[in-house]
């Protein structure tokens, strides 16, 4: 059995844009478009990644991804109509996470990054929860005005709630606090500097609940606010993972140089199955489609002020079970192994100690050990990981990979593709982090695991690359 890992690597060596940067400059774009200007098309999408320029030379030169994406692909045929596109600037424009993204668009340049961008964000807000839950100690009627350190006012404990400015900014974008300019004063007259860098910043009472004399800062109200943000955040992925997933090939892919009976994957595309006609394929973060279920988080919940409120709708794991996704993994293949190789062990000893058998039993033993030994065959083979980053966002999986094999038994070889020497680097580095180099030294020793350069698709389909367009941006 050939067993296939895919991660976003394997999408982006066919050139389909399911990178971070690829949805975040399609989104910009959309926010930025002229309806007058009709409906968008792929190159409306892309066009500003097309060409590029060294600010110091003027050389320009244009994407080798996206020439090879206009090589491979009928992307003519992509359309976003105008209705669709009011749609997603609506939605863009309401939704408190891709404002966020947005802002930190220059820190986030991978899939790794998003989901650290939203731990960065949910540490923010579980500061934000303790301030307020020490001010109430002293306060029945909580004091709105959020302090920045540093600017207004020293930092009491429970008298005043302060955060860095960086916090405030990251909440105004979550919606929990909101500001306004300061008021700047010249002799007897004050008033509003727009060019002010400074702000006053106020709790959003929304999530304040007033009763008689006093108030309650309602924590899981906000944190369900920003649980369904998430989803909404994840429906406009959704939207854009489908226009991706529908590109239609220009040419006819010739088959992978590898054998491949099942494939689990890391992504929301059906790559694989749409080009390579195999239907066995487990999604375990989910699948894009009409009836989506993508999981997208964080790996797990390391805030204990927020473990106390149960936020773990943010995580990955919460997300699996509850979406229904394929979270089991491996855990069949090895399930399976462990009990014919324990099978195995027990005719054998079986056989040996029990000295009274005769020859013909002793025959029928040695014929089940045979008949477990092929089918213990049937299971061996080879797990091949292509475009998986091998990251700790994914260290439970990546245990499992590296647990098919035992002291005694090589069940499975394990290639791992890697598309660059720096990527080669790259996955060591996390491999010898979260197995320790004991194991990882083993294994290669052994010859359980190999490094390989990623098959080169555009080069076995004898695909050139296409000159790309330069895109004028029409701006609304």
């Amino acid at each position: 059995m050939n067993i296939l890992i895919v991660g976003n690597g394997f999408d982006l060596s066919h050139y389909l844009p399911t990178k971070y940067d690829h949805f975040m400059v399609a989104m910009d774009a959309i926010e930025n478009w002229d309806e007058s200007q009709g409906d968008m098309r792929f190159d409306d999408l892309f066009g500003k990644d097309y060409w590029h320029k060294n600010d110091k030379t003027g050389e320009e030169w244009q994407n080798s991804f996206f020439q090879h994406t206009k090589a491979m692909y009928k992307t003519d045929e992509i359309k976003i109509s105008v209705d669709q596109v009011k749609e997603l600037k609506a939605q863009l424009k309401e939704n408190v996470w891709y404002q966020y993204f947005s802002d930190h668009v220059r820190e986030v340049k991978t899939w790794i990054d998003f989901e650290n961008k939203i731990e960065d964000a949910l540490d923010s807000v579980s500061e934000l929860f303790q301030q307020i839950s020490d001010y109430y100690l002293g306060h029945d009627v909580l004091s709105c005005e959020v302090s920045p350190i540093n600017f207004k006012k020293q930092k009491f404990f429970g008298e005043v709630i302060s955060l860095s400015e960086r916090v405030c900014q990251l909440l105004c974008l979550l919606n929990l606090i909101h500001k306004k300019k300061d008021n700047i004063k010249k002799g007897d007259y004050s008033f509003d500097d727009d060019n002010s860098n400074f702000f006053t910043y106020f709790i959003v009472n929304e999530n304040v609940k007033k009763f008689t004399n006093y108030d309650v800062y309602d924590q899981n109200k906000a944190l369900e606010r920003l649980n369904d943000e998430l989803a909404s955040f994840i429906e406009i992925f959704n939207k854009y993972i489908i226009l991706i997933d529908i590109m239609e090939l220009d040419v006819k892919f010739c088959k992978l140089p590898i054998l491949i009976d099942k494939v689990y994957s890391f992504n929301y595309t059906n790559t694989f199955g749409r080009f390579y006609d195999l239907t066995d394929s487990q999604f375990l973060h989910g699948k894009s489609g009409l009836t989506q279920n993508i999981v997208l988080g964080i790996s797990d919940l390391k805030n204990e002020y927020l473990k106390k409120l149960k936020a773990y709708g943010f995580t990955k794991y919460h997300q699996k079970i509850f979406k229904n996704t394929n979270y089991k993994f491996l855990y069949e293949n090895l399930a399976k192994i462990n009990e014919i190789i324990e099978n195995i062990e027990f005719w054998s000893n079986s056989t040996i100690a029990d000295t009274w058998k005769n020859s013909e039993q002793i025959s029928s033993d040695q014929h089940t050990i045979h008949l477990l030994r092929n089918e213990l065959k049937e299971i061996k083979g080879c797990i091949y990981i292509w475009g998986h980053s091998l990251d700790i966002s994914d260290e439970n999986y990546i245990k499992e990979i590296f647990s098919v094999n035992f002291e005694k038994h090589k069940n499975f070889e394990i290639v791992i593709y890697s598309f660059s020497q720096q990527a080669y680097f790259d996955h060591l580095c996390n491999l010898l982090h979260i197995l320790g180099k004991e194991k990882v030294e083993l294994w290669m020793k052994k010859g359980w695991l190999k490094f390989e350069k990623n098959p080169d698709i555009a080069e076995i389909n004898g695909i050139k690359p296409v000159d790309l367009p330069k895109i004028i941006a029409k701006a609304s």
